[in-house]
């Protein structure tokens, strides 16, 4: 007797009723399950049929003030604030793909730090690292959503950045678990070589990725607390720009020339083996919309996104090269791109901390109020005995 199988269209309809979580399991069963789970057309089912939500956050400067704005080639009516949380006035430091954003209120003498789950509205205070040192870039990297579980990556810049032939970076790591920061090994680069920490680091294959001033890629796996450093394809041609992305959860690479771009990726991280993907025209992009045309990220398997000053594109480079235009606040400036996807699975976090600075808040205002109350006393009996006093002069 034959064994039943599933149908494609069966598996289709499986698959697009899943959690993120089983979606991801997914795509380790076949290539085709893979394949599947980035196409544009499936994404935009699963996110009506499981209310989840993929885009990117904009982070945006106008007059010295920051500000986040959501964008989603999916839903582009829906709007994800930051308002929820305790203060204003926040930046965003990184993302993670399961929803987690890491903000920093740094307007204040003291900074604070702050993990958040929009789409839920959770958000949980967490010690501050040694805020003595700048930070040069931050990742955050989920380890279990329910109760959540993360650890944050800090690179930031010692007292003495140059020792010897090496560049010197601090590097922390905090455990949510644990509740606390912890210095790890210090990070260093040839002398001549730096990290391009403009841009929020790239997650893939577990561990975070940047570019540096030598066209390598630095590579920083938080579970083993190892660093390293390999190079970007080896092509004849020279680029205007370069960066890097994650293309199907694999570090990838985007080369943009005059009018045309090259997506190259990793497709087998172990060897460090670059393969050319696609190679994509832009001149509809520059004739219809822009001077240029610098796609930065993938919204999926065949949806890029192209910021500008003022505006954004979401250029569809496969079947027909669609581009939908999103516009943003006038006379704003595009300062970062965070990756975002997100359920409404709530993460319970936490707040402890901030419960025990709200509950030290609360004692020491009580402990001024009484202050306040046995003050006023005094005043009284004082302002009592001397009307009595003259009263008693003024009878004699």
């Amino acid at each position: 007797m034959e064994e039943s199988k599933l149908s494609f269209d069966m598996i289709y309809e499986i698959l697009s009723r899943s959690s993120l979580k089983t979606l991801a399991s997914s795509r380790l069963v076949s290539k085709e399950f893979n394949l599947l789970s980035y196409d544009s057309t499936f994404l935009n089912l699963h996110s009506r049929r499981t209310n989840t939500l993929s885009g990117f956050f904009m982070q945006t400067t106008k007059h010295n003030k920051t500000s986040a704005a959501f964008l989603s080639p999916e839903n582009p009516e829906c709007k994800i604030s930051l308002d929820f949380l305790p203060v204003s006035s926040l930046t965003i430091k990184a993302s993670s793909m399961q929803g987690f954003l890491v903000c920093v209120h740094d307007t204040a003498r003291v900074p604070q730090y702050y993990v958040c789950k929009p789409i839920t509205k959770e958000w949980q205070l967490i010690p501050n690292p040694k805020t003595r040192f700048f930070t040069e870039s931050m990742g955050i990297q989920l380890l279990r959503s329910n109760p959540s579980h993360y650890k944050i990556l800090r690179l930031s810049r010692p007292n003495q950045r140059f020792v010897g032939k090496h560049y010197c970076l601090r590097s922390e790591i905090f455990d949510s678990r644990v509740g606390k920061w912890r210095q790890i090994q210090q990070v260093k680069l040839p002398y001549d070589e730096q990290l391009i920490s403009c841009n929020p680091p790239i997650s893939a294959c577990g561990k975070f990725h940047w570019l540096t001033t030598k066209n390598n890629v630095f590579g920083f796996d938080v579970d083993d607390e190892k660093y390293y450093l390999f190079s970007l394809p080896n092509t004849s041609n020279h680029y205007d720009h370069v960066h890097l992305t994650s293309y199907e959860s694999k570090l990838g690479v985007i080369c943009n020339k005059d009018s045309f771009f090259e997506l190259w990726v990793m497709e087998i991280y172990q060897k460090k083996e670059w393969s050319k993907r696609v190679i994509v025209s832009t001149e509809s992009v520059k004739e219809q919309h822009m001077q240029t045309c610098n796609p930065v990220a993938f919204c999926n398997a065949d949806v890029a996104l192209v910021p500008g000053f003022y505006s954004c594109l979401f250029f569809k480079f496969k079947n027909g090269s669609r581009i939908d235009k999103v516009r943003l606040e006038s006379n704003v400036i595009p300062q970062g791109v965070f990756p975002f996807r997100s359920d409404m699975e709530l993460c319970h976090m936490k707040n402890e901390l901030f419960n025990k600075r709200s509950n030290s808040k609360l004692r020491k205002n009580k402990s001024k109020q009484r202050k306040e109350e046995y003050l006023n006393h005094i005043v009284f009996l004082l302002v009592l005995f001397f009307f009595t006093l003259f009263c008693f002069v003024l009878d004699l």
